[in-house]
Order: structure tokens, then sequence, then C-alpha cells
């Protein structure tokens, strides 16, 4: 399969706890993220629950120990979210343009580092590469790959598999 261009459209994920309930049928909640993240988020920016309940975020911290918290404000008009529960809340970040992508199952993370396998003339050849963004089953490639490399998609674990035993005598 070709390395490809796409818009991509990243999902940060919160872990939100809830520390209000108001009359007002909304809930306040707060997440803590890396603060290369939280810099990415922006009052008013509209989130979604694993419940289904529609919120914003109302406001970004200063950072504690390279983490910062996410203010969230719940809608919750049949007033399930109680204090101190917690709620999984989603932040969809559409990408600027096309970027380069290449599908999920391409891509090998060990603690080696990510990599993928390219077509070199014939030859397979164990690739690293630095990655971006996951969504809707590809990957953004930020280094290592370009646009029209050919790489190969199944059977990349058993490769990988393959060569850690004829490198590694099967030590992984």
């Amino acid at each position: 399969q070709d390395v490809d261009e796409q818009k991509i459209t990243e999902t940060i994920q919160l872990q939100a706890q809830i520390f209000d309930t108001s009359p007002t049928k909304s809930a306040l909640a707060s997440a803590w993220l890396p603060v290369s993240d939280a810099k990415r988020l922006d009052p008013g920016t509209l989130v979604s629950t694993d419940r289904g309940l529609a919120g914003e975020i109302t406001g970004v911290s200063t950072e504690l120990n390279e983490q910062a918290e996410v203010l969230l404000s719940i809608s919750d008009p049949k007033k399930e979210l109680k204090s101190g529960k917690f709620v999984t809340a989603s932040v969809a970040l559409p990408r600027g343009g096309l970027v380069t992508v290449v599908p999920k199952e391409a891509v090998v993370h060990s603690a080696e580092g990510s990599f993928a396998y390219v077509d070199n003339g014939g030859w397979t050849v164990r690739t690293e590469i630095e990655t971006g963004a996951e969504a809707e089953g590809m990957v953004e490639i930020l280094d290592g790959l370009y646009f029209g490399d050919r790489i190969v998609t199944k059977p990349v674990m058993a490769l990988w598999m393959t060569e850690l035993q004829l490198l590694k005598s099967g030590k992984a």
C-alpha cells in the first residue's frame, strides 16, 4: 500500500472528575493533561462525553509539574452526573491541511521506537518513523516516510517477530 496524504482530525481524551453539580442542569469537571496537549485547547471548544452528554471547555489553568488543568462545563439535563464521579470527554481537533498518513496496522510500536516496513526496490526494509495523531484507523507520520512510499500493512507483526527471531535468536 502507498503512503497517503489526507486531512485528519485528532481526538484528545480527557478523564474528568465532576466537582460541582448545579441547579442549572450542568456539571463542572476538571481534567489534567500534559501541557503540550492543554496548550492546544481553548475556552469554548466543544466536548462530547462517553455518556452522550455535550459540553465545552471553560478554562485551561497554569501548569503544575508539566501538567495543566482543563475545566469543563457539561450539560446534564437529567442530573445524572454526581460530584466525585468520573466522565470521559473527547475533544476533536482538526489538523490544518493534508498530512502524511498510513493505516494503523502498518505501524509497529516497540521498546526501540516506532517503525514501518517499506518496499525498497523489492526488498522489505524496517524504517524508523515518528508518529503524530491517530484518527479513524490512520496514523499521522511526522518523519521517516514520504507520500508515495510503498509500505507493508499485513502481516507486519509476523515480519517483526521473524526479524526478532533471526537477529536476536528469539530473544525479544
